[in-house]
Parts: C-alpha cells; sequence; structure tokens
C-alpha cells in the first residue's frame, strides 16, 4: 500500500510517499520511502508522480487537501482557454494576472509555464500548421508570450534576490539558438526559470553566425550553455554548432527544444555522444535540476 506521510521538522510538516510492504521474516510492516514530496503548504497534484496518483490513499489525502486531480485539470484547461484568448488579443494586464493569481498559492513559476503556458503554445502551433488561425494571430501570439516572459522576469528581478541563492561560482548561462533558427521562446522560458532561481544569464538567442558565438563564448568564458532548437531543420546546424565550440571549449552543453522530438535515431546519438539532450520542454524541472547540480561541481 502506498500512501503519503506528514512528518514535521521546526514546526514545518514536510510530506513523503511511503510504501507500507510486510516483512515476513520479521512478521510486521516495513514502510519504504519512495519520495520526497517537499513542504506541505507547497504540495499540489503535479508533484504526485503518476503511477501514485490512482491510490486510493493518495486520492482520499488531495481530496482532503483540496487537490482533487480532476478538479485540477478542469482548471487547467479552462485556464488554458483563457490565456489564449488573451495573448490573441494581446491584453498584457490580463495574461499577467493570470499568472499571478496561479503562482500566489501553491502553484510555482515552473507549473505555469509546464501547465498552462506551453501547452496553449503548441495549441497555437496546431491551428497555425491546420490553417485555423492566419499568420497575423499566431505573430501576435508570440510576441505577447514574450512580452509576458519579460514582466514576469522583472517582476523576479525586482525581488532581488539575495546572493546567497545564488550558485557557487559567478560564470554566466548563456541561452542560444543554432544559426538559422529564429524561434526564441523556449529560451525566454528557461531564461525566467533560471533568473527566478538566481543565477546569472545570458541570452543572446538570434540568427547569429555561429563564428560570433564562439567569440562571445571566448569573451565571457560561461559555465553551461543551453542551446534551443525549434525547427527540425536546423538540427544539423546544431551538431555542427556544437562541433565547432567542441575545438574551443570543454563545457557542458545542453540541447532541448521541439525539433528533438523529430530529429533521427542517428541525429539524436550523435547529439547524445557530446552533450545531455532534453526532448522539447516536457522536462523542465529535469533540465533545472541538472543546471543546478552542474553549477555547484
Amino acid at each position: 500500500m502506498v500512501y503519503i506521510r506528514i512528518k514535521k521538522v521546526k514546526n514545518i510538516d514536510y510530506a513523503y510517499i511511503v510504501e507500507s510492504k510486510w516483512n515476513k521474516e520479521k512478521r510486521t510492516s516495513q514502510q519504504l520511502t519512495k519520495q520526497y514530496l517537499g513542504p506541505l503548504a507547497q504540495i499540489n497534484i503535479n508533484k504526485i508522480p503518476e503511477e501514485y496518483r490512482n491510490e486510493s490513499t493518495i486520492i482520499k489525502f488531495l481530496d482532503s487537501h483540496n487537490l482533487n486531480f480532476e478538479k485540477f485539470m478542469e482548471l487547467n484547461e479552462s485556464l488554458q482557454d483563457t490565456l489564449f484568448e488573451k495573448l490573441k488579443n494581446y491584453e498584457l494586464d490580463e495574461l499577467f494576472n493570470i499568472y499571478n493569481d496561479y503562482t500566489k498559492s501553491v502553484y510555482s513559476l515552473l507549473d505555469f509555464y509546464e501547465k498552462l503556458l506551453i501547452p496553449v503554445l503548441h495549441k497555437i502551433g496546431d491551428q497555425w500548421a491546420k490553417g485555423e488561425i492566419d499568420v497575423a494571430t499566431e505573430h501576435v501570439c508570440s510576441n505577447a508570450t514574450i512580452t509576458l516572459i519579460d514582466l514576469i522576469n522583472q517582476k523576479n528581478i525586482n525581488k532581488k534576490i539575495s546572493k546567497s541563492s545564488l550558485s557557487t561560482t559567478d560564470r554566466p548561462i548563456i541561452l542560444c539558438t543554432p544559426e538559422g533558427e529564429l524561434h526564441s521562446i523556449g529560451c525566454k522560458i528557461i531564461e525566467s526559470l533560471l533568473l527566478e532561481k538566481g543565477y546569472e544569464v545570458y541570452n543572446i538567442t538570434s540568427s547569429l553566425p555561429t563564428n560570433s558565438i564562439e567569440s562571445y563564448l571566448d569573451n565571457i568564458n560561461p559555465s553551461i550553455v543551453v542551446i534551443s532548437v525549434t525547427l527540425k531543420e536546423n538540427i544539423n546546424s546544431t551538431i555542427r554548432f556544437i562541433q565547432e565550440i567542441r575545438q574551443s571549449f570543454n563545457i557542458p552543453i545542453i540541447i532541448g527544444g521541439n525539433a528533438i522530438q523529430f530529429a533521427l535515431k542517428s541525429q539524436i546519438e550523435l547529439l547524445e555522444q557530446y552533450d545531455k539532450v532534453y526532448l522539447d520542454l516536457e522536462k523542465l524541472d529535469d533540465m533545472l535540476t541538472y543546471i543546478k547540480t552542474l553549477m555547484n561541481i
């Protein structure tokens, strides 16, 4: 049986997923901690691994804390529809209010991007590809998204995150795209999440020649380079870009973006020979954890 156990430490309740198993030799039940969920006040449905969400004990716990999964999904779908309409109409104040309201309780900035904004961006892309919205509407949505992320970033910058929350190195993280790539929202989202964590981030996404980026890297001496590639036709230029970087620099490189899910097996294998590859933007939490690990090495 799997259930959620609460442990109080210094008057703060922390939650763990625990599995109870019968020990035949000792003829008693044994509790095994499966996963740490974090402070009880910050738990939401995203913290519960999917394989445990249908357990009766988990459902009961979620219901008792007003975290019913179906209600959560209904809320997200409703907010996604509202967000889509506000993006199309470039209603920046309303967009920022949606973000503010969503993140002022237990939901995080990561939740906002993963559960609301990114699914809406996928929907916009699909509708544009099917001819259900015109290119002008798609551009309006993209520009509104970029402005919204800038507003969110400015709010986080204004919080004046203390130096103690920064990584142990002062070397910045560079975000960039391969030559020919014009899409920058992926990097904007990653930049936003890294800024919230207090990291120094240089976002140089634009269609820059590879040699210009290499010259910049030489001057900045970054700790990590994150490359975002959205269009599948730019995968080969990403591979060439990485190969050229590797001739001069021995720093961690993270590759991600929508194009990766369309890459050939041979392309993925080549990328993975060099660096860490993430499919799409579906594992932002894993990427942030990996970046934190690298920055603390």
